[in-house]
């Protein structure tokens, strides 16, 4: 069977969506590792993954409420998290994916750390994007709320 490695960003919304995913892969006898924070680690083993923590190689995982509250916000900012990121880890883990030589690496569209390493080490990339639900009343309410960050953007 095949080995697969997942990344993704610590949100809920972003690795929720896999691991339904990785049920099933692991229900069909493939090896699933999934490089994840810590506060998902329940839920990742659960779905039958090897759980493999990047709190100890991200250094900016430890951010502020007010630094919390800006990534969704601050673009450049937001831009900045997933560089440090994607540096932090991509040496520990090429090294990892050179031991392990997975035959697939499945990231999210925010860990472009993932990316990252399938292009330079050769490997299969797949990538899984999330989105939420609309109604009648989202396009009113993120045009309302693009419209104000419009409006603070200096010149």
């Amino acid at each position: 069977m095949s080995k697969i490695v997942f990344f993704c960003i610590p949100a809920h919304g972003h690795t929720n969506p896999t691991l339904g995913v990785v049920r099933q892969l692991t229900d069909l006898g493939h090896q699933v590792w999934y490089y994840s924070y810590n506060f998902l680690k329940e839920e990742i083993e659960a779905a039958g993954a090897n759980f493999v923590s990047c709190d100890a190689y991200d250094t900016r995982q430890g951010l502020s409420p007010e630094e919390s509250a800006r990534l969704g916000r601050d673009l450049p900012f937001s831009i900045r998290i997933l560089a440090d990121t994607t540096l932090a880890l991509g040496d520990v883990v090429c090294k990892h994916m050179a031991q392990l030589k997975p035959d697939c690496i499945v990231a999210d569209s925010m860990a472009v750390w993932g990316k990252a390493i399938a292009l330079k080490l050769g490997i299969p990339f797949v990538c899984s994007t999330t989105t939420f639900a609309f109604n009648r009343y989202s396009a009113q309410i993120m045009l309302k709320s693009f419209l104000k960050d419009l409006k603070n953007v200096p010149e």
